[in-house]
Parts: C-alpha cells; structure tokens; sequence
C-alpha cells in the first residue's frame, strides 16, 4: 500500500506541536496518546476550516508523531 498524504512535513509537526500544547492527547489510552480525542479534535478543526483537509495517513502520522515524542520524552508537564 503507497502512503499518499496530503499534508508537508512542517503541517504534521504544526498540528503535534499544537496537539501537545492543548493537550489533546490525554488521557493516554495505555500509555499512548489518546487517539479518539485527537481525531474528535481534527475532524472539528477541518469543520471549523482551521485544518486543512486530511486523509487518514496523515491523521496516523500525526498520531504516530506524538507517541513517539511521548515515548523519548514524556508530555509537555513530564506525565
């Protein structure tokens, strides 16, 4: 399967870095990143045209972005 996302680099890390600051990502779901209220929060911002349309590969990119961080890093409070 080719992975054809709509969005740059820089969009993807825009949208964790925002994600991270407004704490979308919890409460963590196993201790990953709460992956239903980050979509609830996408699919609201493209409602409310403050992001762009998205496929499914970049919501999961974005999604996988934030667990990464959380894994190497903790969360913004070191949760």
């Amino acid at each position: 399967r080719r992975i054809l996302m709509q969005l740059s680099s820089k969009a993807h890390s825009s949208m964790v870095y925002y994600i991270l600051q407004e704490k979308l990502h919890t409460p963590f779901v196993n201790g990953k990143a709460n992956r239903d209220n980050i979509e609830n929060a996408i699919v609201q911002g493209m409602y409310d045209l403050d992001v762009p349309p998205i496929d499914q590969d970049d919501v999961d990119c974005v999604i996988s972005l934030v667990n990464e961080l959380i894994e190497n890093y903790g969360t913004v409070d070191n949760e």
